[in-house]
């Protein structure tokens, strides 16, 4: 079920499995700000959906930020993602070499800095994903 969408992402929530799902789209056309607001509405959403595993599917997403405004916004989000009772990540990456060392630099940075709780797994594809996330 659908429980919020923007025009930026679409929050899809199945209960029955527990697992949110949330396609991260091309971000050149959007400010931070809202970029940040819709992480946040993420972090939200699972709070108040109780919610335990998330699917963000960031294939499609091309992030061209200097990285240390991409560093902040990861860091705030994986720090408000700690505050939840979520249990399990998946996400799914592009097929953009540079991005991925990007991401993956951070989300090492993340795991060392926050000494996190939350059990990460990068895919490359969403049907590994979702398999994982339903064994979980």
């Amino acid at each position: 079920m659908i429980i919020f969408s923007n025009g930026l992402i679409t929050l899809d929530y199945e209960p029955a499995t527990d697992i949110l799902s949330v396609a991260l789209p091309d971000i050149r056309n959007f400010g931070t700000t809202e970029v940040e607001r819709s992480l946040e509405i993420i972090v939200e959403s699972i709070t108040n959906y109780d919610v335990k595993k998330l699917l963000l599917n960031s294939s499609k997403a091309i992030i061209e930020v200097e990285d240390v405004v991409y560093r902040n916004i990861i860091m705030k989000f994986s720090s408000d993602l700690m505050k939840t009772r979520l249990k399990y990540l998946a996400r799914v990456g592009s097929n953009m070499e540079e991005q991925e060392k990007r991401a993956n630099k951070v989300a090492e940075e993340v795991r060392y800095v926050t000494n996190t709780s939350i059990t990460f797994r990068n895919f490359t594809d969403n049907s590994e994903a979702m398999e994982w996330l339903l064994k979980q």
